[in-house]
């Protein structure tokens, strides 16, 4: 939807729906409803209560109400949330770092402990064997 401005993107958005309809069911006033119908407020001044329950009442998304569009951050990131989250060099890395650690009789810091997997599972990810990554654990810890 990308209608010139915020009171034409809204008066789509109503349909057939009156002005005191929706001010009602926004928990707004009539007098509110016909300014943002009007253009008489301005996008960058508009508070955001209102323009969520405008826009839950009318059924619209919020954003796209306001500036038109409905691109957002999520969406340049949904790339990455669809991705299935790979864990088994995670598991290894943990192990390799457990094992290190146990064998030695060795405790390392929460954040020592954290940077030497991250490291393992970053060694991991690249190809490196389970038993050379194991080998930097043991130095690394030491």
């Amino acid at each position: 939807m990308t209608r010139d401005t915020l009171g034409k993107r809204l008066t789509a958005a109503m349909g057939g729906m009156k002005p005191a309809d929706l001010a009602r069911r926004a928990e707004s006033t009539t007098a509110t409803i016909s300014n943002w119908m009007n253009d008489n407020v301005l996008p960058e001044h508009v508070k955001a209560v209102q323009l969520f329950k405008i826009a839950d009442a009318v059924g619209i998304d919020a954003r796209e109400l306001l500036t038109g569009s409905r691109s957002t951050v999520a969406d340049a990131h949904a790339d990455y949330a669809s991705q299935p989250v790979q864990l088994e060099h995670w598991k290894i890395a943990f192990q390799l770092v457990a094992e290190a650690l146990d064998e030695r009789g060795l405790t390392l810091p929460p954040d020592k402990r954290a940077e030497v997997t991250l490291l393992a599972h970053d060694l991991l990810e690249e190809g490196l064997q389970a038993a050379k990554v194991l080998q930097f654990v043991r130095r690394a810890a030491a």
